[in-house]
């Protein structure tokens, strides 16, 4: 399963990248395939299970860190048939050569 997670520290100010590299070296550990773009981090997962418990992890972490309220966009791409973020990536670009 494909999954974009966006998270956004409320409470604490404009800047948040500091809270972002944060929950990024929770994702690093816990996903072996991610992307970091500018509006979330796409990541390649098994299991709602192994998601939640990744989204548990950063909320806990950046609670400790002094943020009140963590909110999350989370977008999922399930599929019987397993596809990675590379497959649907060039699939596109295979197109737009056409």
């Amino acid at each position: 399963m494909i999954v974009e997670i966006s998270v956004v520290p409320i409470g604490v100010g404009e800047s948040l990248s500091l809270y972002i590299a944060e929950a990024l070296k929770i994702i690093e550990k816990e996903f072996e395939n991610y992307r970091i773009t500018p509006m979330g981090t796409v990541v390649e997962v098994e299991n709602f299970a192994s998601l939640g418990n990744v989204l548990d992890k950063i909320t806990e972490k950046l609670v400790t860190m002094g943020v009140p309220r963590v909110y999350f966009v989370v977008k999922s791409d399930y599929r019987v048939k397993k596809t990675t973020m590379d497959y649907k990536v060039e699939k596109v670009k295979s197109i737009l050569k056409k």
